[in-house]
């Protein structure tokens, strides 16, 4: 998660998901591509891809299906998100990065490089802590996970910024019956790691840290 002093980046994931009908979309059908080859390799690609408006090559670097889930906190409905966790949400995190890049202009241009920090363990799993510094002397950091290469985890790193938008529609997923509603259900649950790690950074306000724990609460109730 970015650190206090860039706080209002984390809004940036909700804007993102609203990018859909821009005339600058990313193509139609972006293939599956691997994740990096380190977690601080992931970071800095994300930041060269984001600068250079390739959103296509930055959907890689996200963690799949994370982008999907992301969507619920503005108000896609829920057959495009199952639709997209079925066929692969690759369209969908370009749009999320698009969308990114768009709220924070040339905020990411500046970094003076990143570099490794501490590895962190939630519920079995891994998240590898990639620190950003700025000539400023500003430093942030972004929490990666490994699938198929090197990834940016949304959750971990964005969660603070989607947690309070996604309750209304996780509780209305609760009472769906519908494949649809069981497929997403299921996929939320295996954010809930991801949803820990973001409300333990210190950066956070009391009410930032129970909006998280929160929807952790409403997707584990099924459980």
């Amino acid at each position: 998660m970015w650190r206090r002093a860039s706080q209002g980046l984390l809004a940036l994931a909700l804007v993102a998901t609203g990018c859909t009908d821009r005339g600058d979309d990313p193509p139609d059908s972006i293939p599956p591509g691997q994740g990096a080859a380190t977690a601080v390799e992931a970071v800095d690609e994300l930041v060269e891809a984001l600068n250079a408006a390739d959103f296509a090559s930055a959907s890689r670097l996200a963690m799949p299906d994370h982008a999907a889930l992301a969507s619920l906190a503005e108000g896609a409905t829920l057959g495009d998100v199952a639709e997209a966790l079925r066929e692969g949400d690759q369209e969908v995190a370009a749009n999320f990065w698009a969308g990114f890049a768009q709220g924070s202009g040339a905020f990411l241009s500046d970094t003076a490089g990143a570099s490794d920090g501490d590895v962190v363990e939630e519920a079995g799993v891994e998240f590898h802590t990639v620190n950003l510094s700025f000539p400023s002397g500003e430093n942030r950091v972004v929490l990666v996970r490994e699938q198929d290469g090197f990834r940016v985890d949304i959750f971990a790193s964005f969660g603070a910024g989607l947690a309070d938008k996604m309750a209304a529609p996780v509780e209305r997923l609760l009472t769906t019956q519908t494949d649809d509603a069981r497929l997403v259900l299921a996929n939320l649950g295996e954010i809930v790691p991801s949803l820990l790690v973001a409300a333990e950074q210190p950066e956070n306000t009391a009410q930032v840290t129970q909006q998280l724990l929160a929807l952790v609460e409403l997707i584990t109730r099924v459980g």
